[in-house]
């Protein structure tokens, strides 16, 4: 059988495992490396100057790339039906199920390995470092904390390794883990509160502002997935004299899709507000496109 797995390496902009700015790929079929993936995300989050000194992405390198929930879907068209291996498999599973979470995805069958935790069952070394490991096999190694290029190496390291098993199958009988068994609620909220903190600090980017808007004046909270990004709907709102707020006291709630199709806790706080007579506008997806197309067109 031939050994056929996806080499994944994320890289993150800040301490939150929910704040992906770059993801490397590699497929490989037996022996051979024969696609990659690569590219800039935009995190949606504040970046560190710890994280910059690291990997050298910037905010100005991400202000025009695509967010994780845009990534995902072709993340998942690469990876397939394939097993996942990193280098140190716990951070990249752990910002990967972050970042799933953080987006209200569902988290994917994905089985997974850890070529730091192979190494060390199947090789003596002083270090299973990625640097190390591909000294060890005596391969150049350059680029380190480039998403890509740890993706090959860990690649690199995993084919090696594999020589010591009859095939993958036969090692990932003993030593796959799967995604949906991750367990992450303490960094989705920290995620999450980051995010939130990061679209309260968003600042009107036109001068004027049309009194006459239904925005204009309010307090708006957001719920669900919407046709708007979430980052570009409340720019929108503050555009046009709104403030976004995360409180249950608000004059306006967007309200969009839901895991399960079921209202959101937010949303249920508001419907029980109007059931009590309290005055609150619900604004849902199709709504909210009349009305921005509306008065894009005055």
């Amino acid at each position: 059988m031939s050994n056929q797995f996806i080499a994944l390496d994320f890289e993150t902009a800040n301490s939150s495992p929910a704040s992906i700015c770059s993801v490397g790929m590699v497929k490989v079929i037996d022996k051979h490396m024969t696609e990659t993936f690569y590219t800039l995300v935009d995190p949606e989050a504040r970046f560190s100057e710890g994280n910059i000194r690291v990997h050298g992405i910037t905010p100005e390198d991400v202000k025009d790339a695509p967010t994780f929930e845009d990534v995902f879907p072709y993340m998942m068209n690469f990876i397939g039906d394939l097993p996942v291996v990193a280098h140190n498999a716990n951070f990249d599973m752990k910002v990967l199920y972050a970042s799933l979470e953080r987006y209200e995805k569902e988290i994917p069958p994905i089985q997974y390995f850890c070529s730091v935790q192979m190494g060390r069952r199947t090789v003596q070394n002083h270090s299973y470092s990625l640097k190390n490991m591909m000294q060890y096999y005596n391969i150049d190694f350059k680029g380190h904390h480039h998403a890509l290029n740890d993706a090959k190496a860990a690649a690199m390291i995993t084919y090696r390794l594999l020589e010591h098993y009859p095939s993958l199958e036969d090692y990932l009988k003993s030593h796959k883990k799967y995604l949906r068994t991750m367990k992450n609620n303490k960094s989705k909220s920290a995620a999450m509160s980051q995010y939130n903190d990061a679209l309260l600090q968003i600042k009107p980017t036109e001068d004027v502002t049309d009194d006459t808007h239904p925005f204009f004046d309010k307090k708006i909270a957001i719920s669900g997935t919407l046709f708007l990004k979430r980052k570009e709907l409340v720019q929108y709102i503050v555009n046009n004299g709104g403030t976004y707020t995360i409180n249950d006291d608000m004059d306006i709630l967007i309200h969009g899709k839901n895991r399960g199709n079921t209202p959101s806790k937010k949303e249920q706080i508001v419907r029980n507000k109007l059931a009590m007579g309290k005055d609150i506008v619900l604004i849902n997806n199709e709504k909210l496109k009349r009305l921005i197309e509306f008065y894009d067109s005055l």
